[in-house]
């Protein structure tokens, strides 16, 4: 009897999921996890009773999941497979949403999952594969600390769910444990500059408490370590990757890949791709073909040719101080002269706003303070806040200009004849750098 009638209002649940869908769509609302917010509403095991597909690979950690669950939906459906994905909304709403949108059941679910939530979605969905991207401090107002983050995801996943995971993290090889894994990284050595960060999430051993010797450094934490007390090292990588910049190719186990982005943490997003993929049995020469095809989704990067101008506009992710400095790593690293455009003010995340900014702090600035940038214009209620710390990263205060609404940053420009243009957005303003990338086009064509 309980039975029939936890069915009889998983029935409710999709019926009125799909009617808050129908209803949203003739409002001309776009609020995309809500239907999965009434589904659970009415059927709180919405998830554990809707159809599912065979196959199902959950992504979670600090960085880069929607990008590798883009790239990785993309390369799959070149492949001839009905995928379906959550696309950013990752929590059980935004996966019941997504569920809820199958017309038939689909060959492959690509679950996005926030990393806090993983444990009481693993409850009702157990993936076959758990990809976790690395595991960093984050906003201090979502993610706490990386133990209480790591100690969430470890406790909820499934026996039979096989991890993929970054060998040069040692803080997310701590997920192997009792688990069946296999590693994916990049070679010693591998042609990268080692910068010093402000700060790193690994400085001692988390078996006997030494400090730990790193032989190189890809980005922060991420790289080959070494313990000289207890000799902890990284596990052995069954995915090697070579890199090629000038080239713009992936060597993988002997097998050449193309790479559309230099930016360290998206050489991570595309091996992390590739890995899964060569995992799940695909040919290398296929993924190639896949890879040629697709591309990093526009809210994460973008680039266009104005003029003799390449304009970008690429999301920094404002309250995770990694994100944003390996942003800004990337921008210092691109040739030309440049100008920088910064969209990190976070009121216009409507729903986690907050007066905090300490992770300006925790953010490698000091990688703007460089003879190739020769404006930087800061937008944004809290750009004086900002404009203290360029000052302090000794950043020349001639070379900056502030504007209180990010919308009018277009009119600041002072000179026309840069290489490159960036604008640097947060999670939040994507929808407003897209307004302002229209306001410089129409500047640089006047």
């Amino acid at each position: 009897m309980v039975i029939k009638m936890k069915k009889i209002k998983y029935r409710m649940a999709v019926m009125a999921g799909k009617l808050s869908s129908f209803i949203l769509k003739m409002l001309k609302r776009n609020i995309p996890y809500y239907p999965g917010y009434i589904a659970l509403k009415v059927c709180p095991d919405f998830l554990k009773y809707v159809p599912k597909p065979k196959l199902i690979i959950a992504i979670t950690g600090t960085n880069g999941k929607s990008t590798i669950c883009g790239l990785l939906k993309d390369c799959l459906e070149n492949l001839g497979l009905n995928v379906i994905n959550n696309n950013g909304f990752n929590i059980n709403t935004g996966i019941a949403a997504m569920f809820l949108k199958q017309k038939k059941v689909a060959d492959v679910a690509i679950l996005e999952i926030d990393e806090k939530t993983s444990g009481e979605i693993f409850k009702e969905i157990k993936p076959d594969y758990l990809l976790c991207t690395n595991l960093f401090r984050d906003s201090m107002k979502t993610n706490s600390t990386i133990d209480y983050v790591l100690s969430k995801i470890q406790n909820g996943i499934p026996k039979n769910t096989k991890l993929i995971l970054n060998a040069d993290d040692l803080i997310t090889s701590e997920l192997a444990k009792n688990h069946n894994a296999v590693y994916f990284g990049i070679k010693e050595n591998f042609g990268k500059k080692n910068i010093e960060h402000r700060f790193c999430d690994l400085i001692y051993c988390p078996n006997c408490g030494s400090k730990l010797n790193y032989i190189d450094s890809k980005y922060y934490h991420i790289g080959n370590v070494l313990c000289p007390k207890c000799g902890l090292t990284n596990p052995t990588r069954d995915y090697v990757a070579a890199v090629d910049f000038y080239k713009k190719k992936l060597v993988i186990n002997g097998n050449p890949f193309p790479l559309k982005v230099t930016s360290i943490f998206n050489i991570y997003n595309y091996i992390a791709v590739i890995s899964i993929l060569l995992e799940l049995g695909y040919k290398s020469e296929n993924i190639c073909n896949c890879l040629e095809k697709v591309s990093i989704v526009d809210s994460r990067f973008s680039e266009e040719e104005v003029g003799k101008t390449i304009l970008i506009n690429h999301m920094a992710k404002g309250q995770n101080p990694v994100a944003c400095s390996s942003v800004l790593e990337y921008v210092k690293n691109e040739h030309g002269q440049k100008c920088i455009m910064l969209m990190l003010d976070d009121v216009t995340d409507n729903r986690y706003s907050s007066e905090t900014v300490s992770w300006y702090y925790d953010t490698d600035f000091e990688l703007l303070n460089d003879e190739n940038i020769t404006s930087i214009i800061v937008g944004g209620k809290r750009n004086k806040d900002l404009y203290v710390r360029l000052l302090l990263a000794g950043i020349n205060k001639e070379i900056i200009s502030l504007v209180d609404d990010e919308l009018n940053m277009a009119s600041a420009l002072k000179n026309k004849n840069f290489d490159k243009i960036f604008i640097l957005h947060d999670l939040t303003s994507y929808e407003q750098s897209l307004i302002l990338k229209e306001k410089i086009k129409k500047e640089l064509n006047k």
